[in-house]
């Protein structure tokens, strides 16, 4: 329910205010309409002119009871939702849906995104539609995370119009950011979104690079739509490909290991598109226990990691990596030789 207006200055968003009161259903009265707006009741019958001007039809109820209301049977106009706004609302219903994080059904999720959709403005629609068909939750947990410079706003119309390329198969152009360096611009074949743990990743053709990469939409300004379609290869899988070694799939080993070092040396060989880092408590020591847990194709590539990694740490699962991890460490000690004789 909408609470009294103090700091609305501007008469516009005063009328708006109004409406949306009298969107809320029932008869309001002149005085109460005065007091959520904090003006006086010569002011809340030019401001229901001013609807009326705008082709909404506000009716008069005389009596003692009277006041203002909307006329029945009326159907409002679209939506009136900004893109940002509108976007908002479906990516929570999205995120709801889709991580099993909220306590509505799919069911209603879904109802609720078409009815949203319906009252949109067409074209803002089929951005938002894009979203819906483009975008992949891989039911991460969804923190605070870095972001650069440019904005809420500014990433919601990056949202949009990536996903509506995505969708159409439009090549596009961007200025790329790297973590470290200048920006610089890509020309890519977009195939998908992916949404994990806070950030959202592009995966796409670089037709610069002849390569299949990755990055980060809190990182791509000044997007451009190219002229021309492209061909999306049979075996595109855009979570997959951002997650990488994370991806459930076959003959991947679930691996899990404590290591007592701090996150930052951790991501420095295990990146968060890589794996998962939380901090473990109860662990006996004087360190800071974090545990990594990744999926793995080849358990080699593990151990070489956490030999890299030079820290204390102790496996969890699989049991072969144990024996993996003692082989490396052979070829290590005989790679140096014995100089001490």
């Amino acid at each position: 329910m909408c609470g009294r207006v103090t700091d609305v200055a501007r008469p516009t968003a005063r009328v708006l205010t109004l409406l949306e009161l009298l969107q809320s259903g029932g008869t309001r009265t002149s005085a109460e309409l005065a007091e959520r707006l904090n003006v006086d009741g010569r002011t809340v019958r030019r401001y229901v002119e001013h609807l009326r001007d705008l082709g909404i039809p506000v009716d008069s109820v005389r009596g003692r009871h009277g006041g203002y209301r909307l006329a029945r049977h009326y159907r409002m106009p679209p939506l009136m939702l900004t893109d940002e706004e509108a976007l908002a609302v479906v990516w929570g219903l999205l995120q709801t849906g889709r991580s099993r994080s909220g306590p509505a059904s799919i069911g209603d999720v879904e109802a609720a995104t078409s009815k949203v959709r319906r009252v949109l403005p067409p074209a803002l629609a089929r951005q938002i539609d894009a979203v819906v068909e483009t975008v992949n939750f891989t039911g991460g947990r969804i923190g605070e995370a870095e972001r650069t410079e440019g904005g809420e706003e500014a990433g919601a119309r990056v949202l949009l119009g990536l996903a509506q390329a995505a969708r159409d198969r439009r090549p596009i152009a961007f200025d790329y950011l790297p973590r470290h360096g200048r920006a610089r611009s890509r020309t890519v074949h977009p195939h998908g979104i992916v949404a994990v743990q806070g950030l959202l990743y592009l995966t796409g053709h670089d037709v610069d690079r002849q390569a299949e990469r990755t990055f980060r939409l809190d990182r791509i300004a000044g997007l451009r739509l190219l002229d021309g379609t492209f061909e999306v290869p049979d075996d595109l899988n855009p979570v997959q490909r951002v997650l990488g070694p994370l991806a459930a799939g076959p003959g991947r080993h679930e691996v899990s290991v404590l290591v007592d070092a701090d996150a930052t040396q951790v991501r420095g060989l295990f990146p968060e598109t890589l794996a998962s880092v939380e901090p473990v408590a109860g662990v006996s020591g004087n360190g800071q226990w974090l545990r990594i847990f990744v999926r793995a194709e080849r358990l080699e590539w593990v151990a070489s990691r956490l030999a890299a990694l030079d820290r204390p740490f102790v496996i969890e699962q699989p049991e072969a990596l144990h024996g993996v991890v003692a082989a490396l460490g052979r070829k290590l000690i005989v790679a140096a030789g014995d100089n001490s004789a």
